[in-house]
Formats: C-alpha cells, structure tokens, sequence
C-alpha cells in the first residue's frame, strides 16, 4: 500500500509543479505587457497634452516627432552634417521652449510648426540657409530642406518666410549637439497616434486584460471553495482512520471487523475510498502477523535447563 501511495502522490506532484512553472510564465509575460500598454497610453498622454497649444510636443525637455517629409531626405548639398533623414523616421531633438532669446547658426537643423494646403498644421524640419537681423537687432532665420528636388530655394528677398526665435520649437542639430533619428519608428507613433492604433495597441489590450483579471478573480474564488472542500474531507478520512484505528486496539470478533471495513465516511471520492479500504487492507494483514507471531510464542514448547 506504502508504494502505491508514494506512486500516486510522485505522478500528483509532476504535473503540479510543470503547471505551476507554466502559470507563473504566463502571469509574467501578462505583467510585461499590461505595463509596455500602460507605458504606451501615459507616452501618447502626455505628447497629445503638451503639443494641444504649440504643435510640438514636449517629454523632460526633449520632442518626439515623427518626420512627414523628404525634404531632408540624402543630406546637405552644401556639405553640411546632421541630416539625411526621410519620411516615417522618427526625431528625437532638444526642445527650445520657444525661446524668443535663443541664438541659432547658419548650418543648423531646427523644427517649426507651419500650416499645408488646406490650413492644417505641420510640422517642419529644415536646414537653417541665411540670417539676418531686422532693425530691432533681432537675428531671423531662412530655412530649407536639404533635398532640393521637393524644396526649392526659398526667396532671400521675403522677410515674412524668415523665422523669428520664439517660431523655433526644437532643435535636432547644431555645432555642439545633434539629436537622434530612429528608422521607421515616426510611422509607429503616427499609427499609436490615429484612432485605429490607439484602440487597436491600447483600449482592446486593457479590455482583454481587465477581463483576464476578473477570470482570475473568479476562478481564485471558486478555487479557495474546492481547497476548503478537499480540506473538509481530508479530515474526514483522518477521523475515519483514527476510529479505525480504535476498532484495531479493541480487537473485535472478525465479523465486526467485517462489517468495519465495509463501513466507509461519507462524502469520500472514488480515490479516497480506495485508499481508504486498501488502508484497512493493510491493518488487517499487520494484524494477522501480529496474531500469527503471538500463537508461535504460546505454542513454542518450554525447555528445562539441568
């Protein structure tokens, strides 16, 4: 009985603990992506609050802003450094907080907000070309792509295309610092951005989540209910055996003990009963041997010694 008990509890144990493996690297990859999701809503929070009045938006001092054009697509052709990047890359620049002070050189690369055909504001990222300075003494700034084919040489003569400072929102490049562009990226946050990205990565992943967090409210409920089931009858079979056990020491007739075996607690699984009966097995062998040794010492013959 010993061996099948151990048996039984080695192949209850194995399975255990690969689910119990299985489950925790489930739970962890489900904690990773609840918190990417949430890192994802707060990082789209906050560039939609702080672009609402200036266009760019603005996260510890620095922008993130897709690129929209291929005006700086295949570098200066003037020799400059710091551009040569497209459409869809995403800039990573030094925000200037509109800095009506701030001083700029010719060569360097600054981003501004400007309006399309139909009225819509866009974000410009364009080469610093001329400056200039209007009779109040303040430096203004003619911009343009460094590709050519898509941005023409602007007019020198028309003030009213020159950048005032307090224009400039951020700025990707200059004799002392030069930001970082990554490839392809400005595509994803224009996509997390629109109204399908946003449900599709953000709103339905914490819809599933939350309901994947109630299941498992609800299933570690009615898991405490069969653990506090198992528990009751597991103390009943312990009260079944201790009153077997009873039975035993009062050594009754074998028609009792007949009668004993076949008298099981209720409420006990098909298992459980098993156990129980192959347990009663074992007491009625350990108490035949008991018997069997006892009738050898009384029969065994006296021997006098001379």
């Amino acid at each position: 009985m010993s061996e099948n008990v151990k048996n039984t509890e080695t192949q209850n144990t194995a399975p255990s603990k690969g689910k119990r493996v299985v489950k925790a690297i489930f739970n962890t990859i489900i904690n990773i992506l609840i918190v990417l999701v949430l890192v994802v809503s707060l990082l789209i929070a906050v560039m939609a609050l702080t672009s609402k009045s200036s266009g760019i938006s603005t996260i510890f001092g620095y922008t993130i802003q897709p690129i929209q054009s291929d005006s700086m697509k295949g570098g200066s052709p003037d020799g400059y450094k710091g551009g040569d990047f497209e459409k869809g890359d995403l800039m990573i620049a030094k925000s200037t907080n509109f800095d009506s002070s701030a001083s700029y050189e010719k060569g360097d690369i600054v981003t501004f907000v400007s309006k399309d055909e139909s009225g819509n504001k866009m974000l410009i990222v364009h080469r610093i070309v001329d400056v200039i300075t209007n009779d109040a003494g303040t430096k203004l700034y003619q911009t343009q792509g460094d590709n050519r084919e898509t941005s023409p040489v602007p007019d020198q003569t028309a003030k009213e295309y020159f950048l005032h400072p307090m224009n400039i929102g951020s700025v990707y490049y200059t004799a002392n610092y030069e930001g970082k562009i990554l490839k392809g990226w400005g595509n994803v946050l224009d996509f997390l951005q629109s109204q399908k990205g946003f449900f599709l990565v953000v709103l339905l992943p914490m819809i599933i989540f939350f309901m994947y967090a109630l299941i498992r409210v609800v299933l570690s409920a009615a898991g405490y209910k069969k653990a506090k089931a198992d528990e009751e009858k597991e103390e009943a079979v312990k009260k079944a055996v201790a009153a077997a056990l009873a039975a035993d020491d009062t050594a009754v007739q074998p028609k009792a003990v007949e009668s004993e075996q076949t008298a099981a607690p209720s409420g006990m699984s098909a298992e459980e009963l098993e156990q129980f009966r192959q347990f009663q097995e074992f007491q009625k062998m350990q108490k035949a041997q008991q018997q069997s040794e006892q009738t050898a010492v009384d029969t065994k013959p006296d021997t006098k010694t001379e």
